[in-house]
């Protein structure tokens, strides 16, 4: 497959370390002089406790920060105010991916004193260009969002009912540490999603309209290991598929970054923010329609369509098609078969697909879908998706 010669640029001032039990290093990038230190994790927390109690052993005071669901404006300045006073010189978000975005919001509201607003855009674009004054590391213990590599955060603003990115320079973590270790405690419902949300983005960072030399790099590879990973951790996990499954997450966060996403982000941003929907869960359920969908308004022969098909091969050769149905059918039943729930089950019902439809053809991710899709295509995969 010829790629495309464009000029592009690769971003991502992040320190990565990734292999089992880096994350124990995790005090040798404190800040010189760190004293005290915010940590955010999930509700839990059982993955961030060895995190926390490394810290303290390195004589920290630890400010637990809990991150209970998906973060929201009110949130964010909710825990910036209980830490302003305290003089935190660097906050760890260890969780997976509403953690990593709180982790990282905190510390750029910390950093540059600033409570944010319903309107992102009153964010002053000097602040979002530097790099954070308090450093945010990123220690994911679920493999997914690829978050604890990109430069920016999902909030939900509630007043609004939607999810706003807020984003720039500042929101890249300083450090990341991906260990595989840490990942295997999920429950099976979120490592479902978790790795769902993975395969997706790397299949649309693949077939995305804006995709670089450097995004292939990360993805073309990743297709087919993807979705051999998430079959592994889900049905017979070890240390191989979850290190393979912690690496695409990773790499599809670092993908995206760089060359966007598309529609299935599209409409889960719209649908997720309307039903408090699990993200991971809500692209996987969208995979298979929307690919169908592009694949039927494609040009044949055309990149977008060779790129296409490079995905349907990827989706047949791990999950066998059901005989007399198309490449996706032996996907699409696994994900039945793990009980996988449909966008019906979140409360949608048909008389709101086609206002949905509407607001997700104008979402950010769906304006680099593989190929243009009209208000009439997305009522279709949220029909099909039903």
């Amino acid at each position: 497959m010829t790629l495309t010669t464009a000029p592009f640029s690769i971003n991502c001032p992040t320190s990565i370390q990734f292999g089992a039990g880096v994350s124990r290093a995790v005090v040798d990038v404190l800040p010189a002089g760190c004293m005290r230190v915010a940590v955010v994790r999930g509700k839990s927390g059982i993955a961030a406790q060895q995190v926390i109690k490394d810290l303290e052993a390195a004589g920290c005071d630890v400010a637990e920060v809990i991150c209970a669901q998906e973060p929201t404006v009110a949130a964010i300045n909710v825990a910036v105010a209980a830490l302003r006073n305290q003089n935190t010189h660097a906050v760890v978000a260890c969780g997976g991916g509403a953690v990593m975005d709180a982790g990282k919001a905190i510390a750029f509201c910390l950093g540059n004193d600033l409570r944010l607003t319903n309107d992102f855009a009153e964010v002053p674009a000097d602040l979002l260009s530097e790099l954070s004054r308090i450093p945010c590391i990123a220690i994911p213990t679920t493999a997914g969002t690829g978050a604890e590599v990109t430069s920016n955060a999902v909030l939900e603003v509630e007043a609004l009912n939607v999810k706003l990115s807020l984003r720039g320079k500042s929101l890249f973590p300083a450090h990341t540490f991906v260990d595989p270790d840490l990942m295997m405690s999920a429950p099976a419902h979120v490592v479902l999603g978790s790795g769902l949300d993975a395969v997706v983005q790397t299949v649309e960072a693949y077939t995305s309209c804006a995709a670089t030399r450097f995004s292939d790099a990360l993805t073309g590879a990743n297709l087919a290991l993807g979705l051999r990973a998430l079959k592994g951790v889900v049905e017979a996990p070890d240390a191989a598929h979850w290190a393979d499954m912690a690496w695409v997450s990773m790499s599809s966060g670092l993908a995206l970054a760089n060359s966007g996403l598309g529609a299935a982000h599209g409409v889960a941003s719209v649908f997720g923010a309307k039903f408090n929907a699990p993200h991971g869960a809500v692209c996987g359920a969208l995979l298979v329609p929307v690919l169908r969908q592009n694949m039927s308004r494609a040009e044949v022969g055309s990149s977008p369509e060779r790129r296409l098909r490079a995905c349907f091969a990827a989706i047949a050769e791990v999950f066998q098609p059901i005989n007399g149905q198309d490449a996706l059918s032996g996907f699409e039943q696994w994900t039945q078969q793990h009980q996988l729930p449909s966008l019906g089950s979140y409360g949608m019902t048909p008389d709101q697909i086609d206002d949905l439809a509407a607001r997700s053809c104008g979402a950010s991710s769906s304006k680099k879908n593989a190929v243009p899709l009209t208000a009439a295509d997305f009522s279709a995969i949220l029909e099909a998706a039903l």
